[in-house]
């Protein structure tokens, strides 16, 4: 148990959120009026932090969902175009009062995952081909389906709910991301499960001769990312009542796949890192918090995002040697 314990808190483990809280006390002290952002409440309302805490949360969903097929040995790059079909249906759905069409996009998204998990688990279609094949079918059904293109819908109550803060200060869609680690947490950390789906990533040839089953993992890694990628489809559409087929979940996959890297959960496969993902989801939201409060051009903020990837990516490469 102790052990185990240690395992979970292991700081080295957890970089990115050191990274995170470093990134916070350098902006203390080198943005202007950063203190007075994060402290003051009238400056809040005046600010776009409700769209901030939107854009960290859904990097955060997205993180955690590719992160199940990255444990695999896998990759996920069609979760953007989930995002987009799923958020383009609802929005249809809000639009024209069909709520069954907000249910029938997540069975559909999730079924796209569950034809990237056959494919790669019984056809041996490598990932990233399987996965970039459906990511142009996808965004292409959400640009054909939308019609005109972006498609606007009212509905203030639901608008007014998910933008809404419990007790005046939590807002429901951080309620909504420490859901979501805590169900990915017990599944890959507290469940037989996660250590099939970890072992399998390790070598998935001794998975297959233990008896693992090979199939009902992948299938479930990949459905489970499509889930992740809808629901922050619906956040991301419900935050500014609409869905542009052609931009919504655009480079959305590159920053989620980042943020699993920046995390410390390997592109090799195994040793999921649950806390660290969420945390590389905030560093990457941070430095573009930053970018934009120092007036910093878009294309240095990707410069400076690729420095904190590879950073990380080299402690966590150091830290593997030492094992």
């Amino acid at each position: 148990m102790s052990k185990r314990i240690k395992k979970d808190f292991d700081l080295r483990k957890n970089i990115s959120l050191l990274v995170f809280f470093a990134l916070l006390i350098i902006n203390i002290f080198i943005t202007p009026n950063f203190v007075s952002w994060i402290t003051c409440a009238n400056l809040i309302r005046q600010t776009n932090i409700i769209d901030i805490l939107d854009q960290a949360t859904i990097y955060g969903l997205m993180g955690l969902g590719i992160m199940l097929p990255i444990i695999t040995g896998g990759i996920d790059i069609s979760v953007g175009s989930a995002m987009a079909l799923g958020a383009v249906i609802s929005a249809l759905g809000l639009l024209n009062g069909q709520w069954w069409l907000i249910a029938f996009s997540l069975l559909l998204t999730m079924g796209f995952g569950a034809i990237a998990g056959i494919s790669i688990s019984k056809f041996g279609v490598l990932p990233m081909v399987a996965t970039l094949a459906l990511r142009y079918i996808m965004r292409g059904m959400a640009k054909g389906v939308s019609g005109v293109g972006t498609v606007t819908f009212s509905s203030p109550a639901l608008t007014d709910f998910f933008n809404m803060k419990l007790f005046d200060k939590i807002p429901i869609h951080l309620l909504i991301l420490i859901l979501a680690v805590v169900i990915v947490y017990i599944l890959v950390n507290r469940m037989s499960f996660g250590g099939y789906i970890e072992a399998y990533g390790e070598n998935s040839k001794a998975a297959g001769i233990c008896g693992i089953n090979a199939v009902k993992i992948i299938l479930v890694c990949y459905c489970m990312s499509a889930a992740f990628s809808w629901m922050a489809g619906m956040l991301d559409m419900i935050s500014v009542s609409s869905a542009n087929p052609a931009n919504i979940g655009t480079d959305y996959d590159v920053d989620a796949i980042a943020a699993v890297l920046v995390g410390g959960t390997p592109i090799s496969g195994g040793h999921p890192n649950v806390m660290g993902t969420v945390g590389g989801a905030f560093v990457l939201q941070l430095i573009n918090v930053m970018c934009n409060m120092h007036n910093i051009p878009y294309s240095i903020s990707l410069m400076i995002k690729a420095v904190i990837i590879v950073l990380a990516l080299s402690f966590h490469g150091m830290k593997n040697k030492s094992r």
